[in-house]
């Protein structure tokens, strides 16, 4: 009877100490994301073991008509979408509907994409088909008709007209413009929109009620409008969804991009897809990227979209998603920051008070054109409120805070500015990268 009354007690004590654990990581996550607080707008689910434990929404989905976000709010993911659109290339293919092999060229005969006979439905997966990516390596073009609805042959001709970055398979490059025709492939072959394949496909599958193709936003069905922080939150343009299609054209919520994850990862769609999805080649897989957090590996994808920001990552027994519209913080932070928290480790809490404050006058005399003759750029120096906001010709803008007096940069871009005490020219640091800009009129 002791020895059952000692067992009977560790038992007691070990289920207290599990029940205190979760407890602490929810209050350092409360902490940390109470600290995020006015600087990021969003949702975030965390689950374990097929569990939700945490669960946090904030801010505004719509906030000029002061809708709060919620757990049920529809964000756009963006790249997110390329792990359902790979899904589906994938259940085409176990159906028998599509080889992995086919070459393009058998789906769009005359459209005259470059190398299309040697581009494979298996390299625009993985982000090896060579084909310029008509979103980021074109975005003068790309921002005169992002919010307008495209054909898919207006977007056929922009890709033919684009041309190719390598030749096929011989590297490694992220490439929208693949998903782009990954969505007209699988129209093709199921013979219906790419939306109706995503809900029969997918959707309807997994019960997801608040995933869907992403038509114009609408709070009143509970979509959040995207959001950029100058000097207060200012709402961004919507992408058309034709625009993006396989690439990033889906809304979700974390709870159902939790839901995807995991079935994906539980074989749910079957054929061993998951496994084959996860064959990562330079970084990417089929539609999935692994993720390394120390010790952590995991599966998933992240997406940005307009003003939107997402990301969904599948671990052995944790699954952590979250969706943002509107952020001043380097989102990509906050998934170590759930993993610390979980295995009992201290959570750094961001410092928002780390940049100066400029007088107007310190902030008005860097305003004007700059150019990059290296580039073939000019970009906009102006001042949004308290802080200086640049943007290209045909781009958007984006805020900058300010380190010193001549410092400053953008944590999210990844861009790091210094003017010259003169003001005649400003050094743009970038991806490990530095371009000189003169301003225009200083000669």
């Amino acid at each position: 009877m002791r020895t059952l009354t000692k067992n009977f007690t560790a038992l007691v004590c070990a289920a207290v100490c599990t029940a205190c654990s979760l407890q602490t990581a929810e209050q350092k996550l409360d902490t940390y994301f109470d600290a995020l607080d006015g600087h990021f707008m969003g949702s975030i689910v965390v689950r374990q073991d097929g569990k939700t434990i945490y669960q946090r929404s904030m801010g505004w989905a719509d906030l000029e008509n002061q809708i709060p976000a919620t757990a049920e709010t529809q964000y756009r993911i963006g790249s997110v979408s390329k792990t359902f659109t790979a899904v589906l290339v994938m259940k085409a293919a176990a159906e028998g509907r599509l080889s992995l092999s086919d070459s393009i060229a058998k789906y769009f005969p005359d459209a005259k994409i470059p190398n299309a006979e040697q581009i494979t439905i298996d390299q625009l997966l993985q982000h090896r088909s060579g084909l310029v990516d008509i979103t980021t390596d074109k975005p003068y073009e790309y921002y005169t008709y992002f919010t307008t609805p495209q054909t898919r042959q207006q977007i056929l001709e922009r890709v033919a007209a684009a041309g190719t970055n390598f030749q096929p398979d011989s590297e490694y490059r992220y490439c929208n413009t693949g998903y782009n025709l990954l969505g007209y492939i699988l129209e093709d072959v199921w013979g219906k929109p790419y939306a109706e394949i995503i809900n029969d496909q997918i959707v309807s599958l997994l019960d997801l009620q608040h995933t869907r193709y992403s038509e114009a936003i609408d709070p009143l069905r509970g979509d959040a409008r995207s959001y950029t922080l100058l000097d207060s939150w200012q709402v961004q343009p919507e992408t058309d969804a034709s625009v993006a299609i396989g690439a990033g054209a889906l809304a979700s919520t974390p709870a159902d991009l939790a839901r995807f994850g995991e079935a994906l990862v539980g074989d749910v769609f079957g054929d061993n897809i998951f496994e084959q999805m996860k064959q990562v080649r330079d970084a990417y897989g089929r539609g999935l990227v692994q993720f390394t957090y120390g010790d952590h590996i995991g599966y998933g994808h992240a997406g940005l979209i307009d003003g939107f920001s997402s990301k969904l990552v599948v671990f052995d027994n944790v699954t952590i998603a979250y969706c943002s519209n509107g952020t001043d913080y380097d989102a990509n932070l906050i998934i170590p920051a759930v993993l610390d928290a979980l295995n009992g480790k201290t959570i750094e809490i961001p410092d928002f008070d780390r940049y100066v404050q400029l007088t107007p006058e310190q902030l008005a005399s860097y305003a004007g054109t700059y150019k990059c003759d290296a580039l073939s750029m000019e970009v906009t120096v102006s001042v949004a409120g308290s802080r200086l906001s640049v943007q290209a010709i045909g781009q958007q803008s984006f805020p900058l805070d300010a380190v010193s007096a001549d410092q400053f940069e953008n944590a999210i871009v990844g861009v790091a500015i210094t003017f010259a005490p003169d003001r005649k020219t400003v050094i743009l640091k970038r991806a490990g990268q530095e371009f000189e800009f003169a301003r225009v009129g200083d000669d």
